[in-house]
């Protein structure tokens, strides 16, 4: 097999098929070429004229039998491959269509033209003239056989084309693809999204990306989409070339991260169809704050009931705009329907509570009332209860805290016209209290006091209690009374607090039992004077 390498211009190459017949396009292996659109063939020929490169053609050389009049043989070219590039330029200088209205300027010698909607007649000389002298990258085979030839053919077309999407990469521009990239990475699409390795291979997370990225600027943006399909996803990329926003791009990031965050493993239903329409469902529910596990549960209680009525948009051309805007309607009114039910029995509940709360309220509220208005008006039946919490002393004898002596402004007292006696009477219970305190401490470091200890400790109790008794006998006895009965029925106190239980080999009370049933007793006077 030889290989060379021939540097022909498009003017030649014309001429060889044109004039000569020396070129030809229906070599028996090459394949029948679907036409290109005009799209396709206006890049090619900007690309022919602003230093793009263009890939090669290869052709198969063969030596004829005859030969001229100097005696050299003729030689005849067919083309393997790089048969529609070549007829694209040739119909074009013959004016069989003219160039795309969005073909870009070009630069010819630091002289810039413009050569969109031109015909090849209607371009600048200069412009003519580069594409005549255009160079394409001929790589010639001669001196191979019919199995070669197949196999260079098998070979040069067993590269895996570009599917559509990721033609589309190019189009959106360098920095929307580094973003698109990043949002792919995202476990979602990665791990969650029910994709098949086919699927994977052709780039369908690209395709359902840039489909849910197109209804989400439909509804934010007005972005007018005709379907949703391959075609119209490498039109969208074209469109946001530019023109996507960061606004567009933190609204994305967080409708697939809280995607992410909804589903714990690969889901049946996340499918190529479904996912775009997600979309819209998640950016609805962010924007009524509603919970990733609420959102869950509504897009199982979805497939689980009305996934009948759903499925009729997914069936054959689900691509479709009137479809796709079928599926969004289904999936809308039951969100709507959902939530709207589950907001009303939330609403009904928190109702309820407050009216309970209101309830409880006016009643204790009432009842606080009447309390005050006794308080308010003197009522002698109603008194301040003294804290009743107490503890026991080493020989068991309930005892009250000291705190009911430090709350001794809880009870009521006289007016600046108290007597002299009265000061006296406060004088002696501030002394009594202070010893009994005395007492109590001493009782809870010596809990293991010998019996004599114990029976001075009683004796110097009953001095004291003798002294309390005489600076009692000044009062009347008839306020005495009034006070012990004031104290019944009010206090209320236990009795198992008021007195002492006595002792079954002995009739004589603790000296702490003494000393607080005086000092009660003082409280209860004062309260009735």
């Amino acid at each position: 097999m030889i290989r060379t390498t021939l540097n022909w211009t498009v003017k030649n190459l014309k001429a060889m098929k044109d004039e000569k017949d020396t070129l030809s396009f229906n070599h028996p292996i090459q394949r029948q070429s679907a036409q290109w659109t005009n799209e396709q063939q206006s890049l090619l020929i900007h690309s022919m004229l602003d230093n793009f490169p263009v890939p090669s053609v290869y052709i198969h050389k063969t030596e004829s039998v005859e030969v001229d009049a100097k005696g050299r043989h003729s030689y005849a070219y067919s083309v393997l491959d790089g048969k529609q590039r070549m007829t694209t330029v040739f119909s074009y200088i013959d004016g069989e269509y003219a160039l795309a209205d969005d073909t870009p300027n070009v630069t010819i010698e630091d002289s810039e033209y413009e050569i969109a909607g031109k015909y090849f007649d209607d371009l600048d000389e200069d412009v003519q003239q580069e594409i005549l002298r255009f160079k394409f990258n001929i790589q010639a085979f001669e001196d191979v056989t019919d199995d070669v030839i197949e196999e260079i053919f098998f070979r040069l077309n067993n590269s895996t084309p570009l599917t559509k999407p990721q033609k589309a990469k190019p189009l959106m521009g360098v920095g929307n693809s580094i973003f698109i990239n990043e949002i792919l990475e995202n476990r979602f699409f990665t791990e969650k999204c029910n994709f098949t390795k086919r699927q994977l291979i052709q780039s369908a997370d690209l395709c359902t990306l840039l489909q849910g990225m197109m209804l989400l600027d439909n509804k934010y943006r007005g972005y007018d989409f005709p379907n949703i399909s391959d075609d119209e996803a490498m039109a969208y990329s074209k469109w946001i070339n530019g023109n996507y926003p960061d606004e567009c791009r933190c609204r994305l990031k967080k409708i697939v991260a809280f995607s992410n965050n909804i589903f714990y493993m690969k889901d049946k239903n996340l499918r190529k169809v479904n996912i775009p329409v997600l979309f819209l469902m998640a950016d609805k529910a962010l924007n009524l704050s509603i919970s990733g596990t609420n959102f869950r549960r509504w897009y199982c209680d979805f497939f689980e009931k009305h996934k009948d009525e759903y499925n009729q948009y997914c069936s054959s051309g689900s691509i479709k705009k009137e479809k796709t805007i079928g599926r969004i309607e289904v999936m809308e009114r039951y969100f709507d329907e959902y939530f709207r039910t589950e907001a009303d029995e939330a609403t009904e509940q928190k109702e309820t509570i407050e009216t309970s709360i209101k309830s409880a309220g006016t009643t204790k509220g009432t009842e606080d009332n009447k309390n005050i208005t006794a308080m308010g008006n003197g009522d002698d039946n109603v008194q301040a209860e003294p804290d009743r919490e107490g503890s026991q002393d080493c020989n068991g004898t309930s005892r009250e805290p000291r705190e009911a002596a430090d709350n001794a402004d809880t009870f009521p007292l006289q007016d600046s016209g108290t007597n002299e006696s009265d000061s006296g009477q406060n004088a002696r219970i501030g002394r009594t209290l202070d010893e009994e305190d005395a007492d109590e401490k001493s009782a809870d470091e010596e809990s293991e006091c010998s019996d004599e200890e114990t029976a001075n400790a009683t004796d110097i109790s009953n001095e004291e209690d003798a002294d309390e008794a005489d600076d009692s006998d000044d009062e009347d006895a008839d306020d005495s009374d009034n006070s012990d009965d004031e104290s019944d029925r009010s206090g209320n106190i236990d009795t198992e607090s008021a007195s002492a239980p006595e002792d079954a080999d002995s009739k004589i009370p603790t000296a702490s039992h003494n000393t607080f049933k005086k000092a009660f007793s003082m409280f209860s006077l004062l309260g009735t004077n």
